[in-house]
């Protein structure tokens, strides 16, 4: 049992084998996922197992034929990070965007109150398709390889997408700042 479609094969017959293969397969992925979320290694280990505990319950509705294994687990490991992240997200936290970019910078500097709400109300505000690539690549780290995939767009259109929401940001964010 070392290819790991076989080892998601006995996982969706409850094998306690197959389960901790596949965990040990994939930790070091989810536990870069959900590091994005928390600094907390403990809430880290505690999102992991609450995630893997998802992908098990619900590991009989995979279909090899509609996608792949690592999408779909990424996928239900970031919505739990970001299930938590959002309970925990009441104190003031700004939304890191990605830390190579100039208007990421500006935010971190000096921030007024009102910052992390208009951010997050630019974003709402993009158009929804551009809005949905941003968050995907952005905030949930896929590439443009696999954003192209699950919308079914060029990769060449999500990088536009991509780029025209941060160039957005920037306009935007000399106004705010």
């Amino acid at each position: 049992m070392n290819d790991i479609k076989d080892i998601i094969i006995a996982c969706k017959t409850n094998n306690p084998i197959a389960q901790e293969k596949l965990y040990k397969h994939f930790f070091a992925l989810m536990f870069t996922i959900c590091k994005e979320y928390s600094d907390n290694e403990q809430t880290i280990v505690s999102l992991i197992n609450e995630g893997f505990l998802k992908i098990f319950m619900n590991i009989r509705t995979f279909e090899f034929s509609k996608g792949n294994f690592e999408g779909w687990a990424k996928r239900i490991m970031t919505n739990t990070a970001i299930d938590h992240y959002r309970s925990e997200k009441s104190k003031n936290k700004i939304v890191e965007l990605n830390e190579d970019h100039s208007v990421e910078k500006e935010l971190q500097q000096n921030l007024p109150d009102h910052v992390e709400e208009e951010v997050l109300y630019l974003i709402k505000n993009m158009p929804a398709v551009t809005q949905k690539v941003f968050s995907l690549h952005i905030f949930k780290g896929y590439s443009h390889k696999e954003i192209s995939g699950m919308l079914d767009i060029a990769e060449s259109t999500s990088r536009w997408h991509v780029a025209e929401a941060r160039k957005n940001l920037r306009e935007q964010a000399h106004k705010i700042l």
